[in-house]
């Protein structure tokens, strides 16, 4: 049965169709707490063994165990959500060190969702009247729905056809088509001139991720002629940026589960109930490896086999016959606050290992010039753990020079929101991300003399 109800979300009221027999998550009891990770210990790989608990009459998988973050060498400590029934063996899996450094950060994340939902509607009631008419009309400092999303970049191409042109990449499993827009300054762009990538929304919960994307496209498009550093930036390279290459999930997260990850694929093989995959374990270059997950209801599920999402099929497709001489690739999730550069499925380093750090490098510090705000740089194996399926690795493969897995705000602190930040770190958030795609576009306008 579908039922239609009203979503106040973004910039005004949509009517979502819903299906009423899958009822909303509900987090309530979920705790979120943090610990140092002791490294003579393999408790991070027990946890994510009981990360759902299957019930085979009801058809149903209930979320036991979720790891927000991960342990790094910089920041020792991990983000685990807790399901109250779990919490008792949660703690006989932690050593005693690990245990002895155990806190809360939320005690129950479903209130925390619902503060946020209050104050998405509080915001939309506002602003509901205001229908988009232009795209400079488009407010970029909150969380919009995926249709608000594409009728934004539909506007920006039509209304300033000089300089954007909206992009079809790839169409999602539910049918939807998965836009970006190529960005160039005034008139005709040639086939090879370097281009910098950008991706977002691969994670659905990962909200921070597409808002900052939109509004680095609308700061480009603004700013061009204006900032010195956007437009000698643009005049080097073409932008590609894709603010949602999983709207499925994402507009999932917005009405039936906030905290959903993976895409919205069908499995047609084992536990068929259990929905999606993780978009960034289905890359096909050593998909599979080091750090895969074959379970299907996993959050880290690698999919059946490598592009069987349309989405990241797309994405792959569109990147290797559109796109002729990609420069820059940037990946935006959250959270961390890292600039994480390949391998992800191997702790070897690249060949050009030192040119990536050296770049990353003077991407933190513009970011520290910038906010104030630390970022933390080196490889996915290094900082995080190893993964294998990435995109970034397939574009380290393909021989893109500088690539970057990118972790927004917030970082791992005491006060962190987590997935759940407020849209008034949507800004600050945008200006640390094109302050860092200055750089690494200046850096590789010096090292590759373009």
């Amino acid at each position: 049965m579908w039922l239609l109800y009203l979503a106040i979300f973004g910039t005004g009221a949509i009517w979502c169709q819903v299906n009423a027999a899958e009822k909303q998550a509900d987090y309530s009891g979920y705790t979120l707490y943090r610990f140092k990770v002791d490294t003579t210990s393999n408790s991070m790989e027990k946890l994510e063994s009981y990360d759902m608990e299957l019930d085979t009459t009801t058809q149903t998988a209930r979320l036991l165990i979720d790891i927000w973050a991960e342990p790094s060498k910089q920041n020792p400590y991990a983000d685990v959500l807790v399901a109250p029934e779990f919490l008792t063996k949660f703690r006989s899996l932690l050593t005693s060190a690990e245990i002895s450094t155990l806190k809360v950060l939320e005690g129950d994340i479903q209130s925390q969702i619902n503060a946020e939902r209050r104050a998405m509607i509080h915001n939309a009631i506002r602003r509901r009247k205001r229908a988009l008419k232009t795209w400079s009309d488009f407010d970029a400092n909150v969380y919009h729905s995926y249709e608000e999303m594409t009728e934004f970049m539909r506007l920006l191409s039509e209304q300033k056809p000089d300089m954007v042109e909206m992009i079809k990449v790839a169409t999602s499993s539910e049918g939807r088509s998965i836009y970006g827009v190529k960005i160039h300054p005034p008139g005709p762009s040639t086939p090879e001139k370097p281009s910098i990538i950008v991706d977002a929304g691969v994670h659905a919960r990962e909200w921070i991720a597409p808002a900052v994307a939109l509004f680095m496209i609308k700061k480009i498009v603004h700013e061009y002629g204006i900032n010195p550093q956007v437009t000698a930036n643009l005049q080097k390279f073409d932008w590609y940026i894709m603010p949602q290459v999983n709207p499925d999930g994402y507009e999932y997260s917005r009405t039936n589960d906030r905290l959903w990850r993976k895409t919205r694929s069908k499995n047609v093989t084992v536990n068929r109930w259990c929905v999606g995959a993780d978009a960034n374990r289905n890359w096909g270059y050593r998909w599979g490896e080091a750090g895969a997950n074959r379970t299907p209801c996993s959050n880290i599920y690698m999919g059946s086999h490598p592009y069987s999402e349309p989405e990241i099929r797309g994405l792959k497709e569109y990147f290797t016959w559109q796109i002729t001489n990609p420069m820059v690739y940037i990946s935006l999730h959250s959270y961390g606050q890292l600039l994480l550069s390949p391998w992800g499925y191997t702790n070897e380093r690249t060949e050009n290992y030192q040119d990536q750090q050296n770049a990353a490098k003077e991407a933190a510090q513009a970011i520290k010039n910038t906010t104030g705000v630390s970022y933390s740089y080196g490889t996915i194996s290094e900082m995080m753990y190893p993964a294998s399926g990435t995109s970034i690795d397939f574009m380290q493969h393909r021989g893109v020079p500088y690539i970057y897995g990118v972790e927004l705000r917030p970082t791992d602190n005491p006060n962190s929101f987590a997935f759940n930040l407020p849209p008034m770190f949507i800004k600050a958030t945008g200006d640390e991300m094109m302050a860092a795609l200055n750089a690494i576009g200046t850096h590789a306008v010096k090292m590759k003399r373009l």
